[in-house]
């Protein structure tokens, strides 16, 4: 059963919920509870804190699987080299092809704008009972929580719709100016939601408190140094990053003896020592709750990490790029039984936390000895079945229950009501951001310290020819610039530390890099190609029988392949390439950002473009 700590959900109806439309907005409306009636005091305003909080628990506020699809992450549905045709609404991102009827864009918009709306309703409540309040330490605290989410919001819809032209809400709707607003401009909103954040930095704890899903000063510097980030002012970003990274209160993850950095995602290690915002999930809390109810207090998430459709996999280039980074002979996590003298793991650390790979054979998944045994007929070739064709090469690793179940389907709530907490930031994130802005402004050796810092965690060989771990660790000997060093960045350490994680990060890292089309047009000439291994069956009585050897699909790039044999078909085991479609579908200046909904755009006719 998951550990609770402090579980914050408590689903209630806010007071002064609009729940119908008079014609005339300025009359009043016997439908509309009066706020006055409600927000008595603080535990009033920490219940409306509550229900602010929830809106994390959409699916649309983050729309995780549309997100990593959109992106050079994700592809959709286990089909290939084209997912078939269906309704859902992921499948119009990864073709690139969504437009401003797709109902998940409908629901971005309304979720981040609902949890705006419950914010304002608390900051002005907390106005509203200031003068009689006498714990003014927990008054501030709250204020602060509820300018962070208000801020935060803001900063969700700036980042992703219309250029970041967007409808600032800085109270709730009263009048019906207030319902029919038109949109600021980005700088406009970028000003609002930072004074939100500001506020947040200047007032939230530096230390995590008992109620550890609720906003940190952290988290509110993590958001705001990646506003300046996002907008290429990096020496604005930078204070704010340190500001966490010197922060005793957060250690990454895995640097002790007792700490087994492969596990970061077990559902014990929720909350870790590097987490610095999480949206949490319990389905212990009100499990009577819809499978869609989109503010139960389960997610959908482990399903669509690792269904048989539907779901938002890892690309030919992540698995194999996951599976190649080099292991330090030095580290002797990286020997299989922990001594130097055995023979070197399958597969890297980083990738075993990360991602299921089918030649992952050291790594325990849902009860069996290796990642192999729990993998379905997409992924294996059977002696019955020679020739089958790889549809899934890496499962995201993050949401699934690999920890406490024997598969998803063991989950007693179902598969699609898990209860593992999405990841909105880690320091280690912060450690990558960080170092972007220092080569970015001339300081390539302090970045390549912060990179290097999260590579050691996992044993991989470390960037450069010396540094802190110089003896101990082993380095690859590359001196690098700050444009090969970018690279290393943008296309392996930030990609692959941080995939399946926050709010559309890694296409808003695509877009501000000015990259997204290049990315999609350089991944569409690249070519991968399925490369057999034979395993040693072990216990799972579903494959093969015991004692028995057989082939199994992974990925490898052709460039690395040295010898094949003499009988093998080369283009039998070619990868449909994953990026032909999106890059022919991407339109520069159409497709960097999403459209403002039309639902919205036919009630507020004062919106615009």
């Amino acid at each position: 059963m998951k550990k609770s700590i402090n579980k914050y959900i408590a689903l209630i109806f806010t007071a002064g919920l609009i729940v119908s439309c008079s014609p005339d907005l300025t009359e009043t409306n016997p439908n509309f509870t009066d706020a006055s009636s409600f927000w008595k005091d603080l535990d009033d305003t920490n219940s409306g804190l509550t229900a602010a909080y929830a809106t994390l628990l959409s699916s649309y506020t983050f729309n995780l699987r549309e997100e990593m699809v959109r992106s050079d992450m994700g592809y959709f549905s286990n089909v290939r080299p084209t997912p078939f045709a269906s309704n859902d609404l992921a499948y119009t991102f990864w073709f690139q092809n969504y437009t401003n009827n797709n109902q998940s864009i409908d629901r971005h918009w309304a979720a981040c704008y609902r949890g705006i709306f419950r914010a304002n309703q608390v900051i002005e409540a907390l106005e509203k009972i200031k003068p009689q309040v006498t714990d003014t330490d927990k008054w501030t605290y709250q204020m602060a929580q509820a300018r962070f989410l208000r801020g935060l919001f803001h900063f969700y819809l700036h980042t992703s719709f219309n250029e970041g032209r967007v409808v600032i809400e800085d109270h709730t709707p009263i009048t019906n100016e207030d319902f029919f607003k038109t949109v600021s401009s980005s700088a406009d909103v970028i000003a609002f939601f930072r004074k939100d954040l500001m506020y947040a930095y200047d007032n939230l704890p530096a230390t995590p408190t008992a109620e550890k899903a609720r906003a940190s000063k952290a988290a509110a510097a993590t958001v705001l140094g990646m506003s300046h980030l996002y907008q290429g002012e990096n020496d604005l970003a930078i204070p704010y990053f340190k500001n966490v990274i010197d922060n005793p209160a957060y250690k990454l993850f895995g640097l002790t003896a007792s700490q087994d950095p492969i596990t970061m995602f077990y559902t014990a290690n929720e909350f870790n020592s590097e987490s610095i915002f999480e949206v949490n999930f319990d389905g212990n809390f009100r499990p009577e709750l819809g499978l869609f109810d989109e503010e139960s207090t389960t997610t959908r998430n482990a399903f669509l990490s690792f269904s048989q459709n539907l779901l938002f996999s890892a690309p030919a280039w992540v698995a194999y790029t996951y599976k190649s980074e080099p292991m330090d002979v030095k580290d002797v996590r990286n020997h299989k039984g922990g001594a130097l003298s055995n023979p070197l793991r399958s597969v890297p650390l980083r990738a075993s936390a990360m991602v299921i790979l089918p030649d992952d054979l050291d790594t325990p998944t849902y009860g069996q000895p290796a990642a192999i045994d729990v993998l379905t007929a997409g992924l294996t070739l059977s002696a019955a079945n020679p020739t089958a064709q790889a549809r899934v090469f890496a499962y995201y690793k993050k949401y699934l229950n690999v920890d406490i179940y024997t598969g998803e389907s063991g989950n007693p709530l179902g598969a699609q009501k898990s209860s593992k907490n999405f990841i909105v930031h880690r320091l280690s994130e912060v450690y990558l951001m960080q170092a972007e802005c220092l080569i970015k402004t001339g300081d390539v050796n302090g970045a390549l310290a912060l990179i290097n810092k999260v590579r050691a965690r996992w044993g991989l060989v470390l960037l450069g020819t010396s540094g802190e771990f110089s003896g101990a660790r082993t380095y690859n000997g590359v001196s690098y610039t700050a444009k090969t060093l970018l690279d290393q960045l943008m296309f392996v350490d930030k990609a692959l530390e941080t995939a399946a994680e926050g709010h559309a990060t890694r296409f808003a890292d695509l877009r501000r890099w000015g990259i997204l089309k290049n990315r999609f047009d350089d991944l569409a000439t690249k070519t991968f190609y399925l490369n057999d291994f034979t395993y040693q069956k072990t216990t799972n009585p579903n494959i093969g029988t015991p004692n028995t050897k057989f082939k199994a699909i992974v990925v490898d790039d052709v460039a690395k392949v040295i010898v094949r044999p003499s009988n093998d078909n080369l283009a039998n085991h070619t990868v449909p390439n994953e990026f032909t479609i999106p890059a022919q579908n991407f339109q520069v200046g159409v497709s960097e950002y999403l459209p403002l909904p039309s639902n919205e755009v036919g009630r507020n006719p004062n919106l615009n473009n």
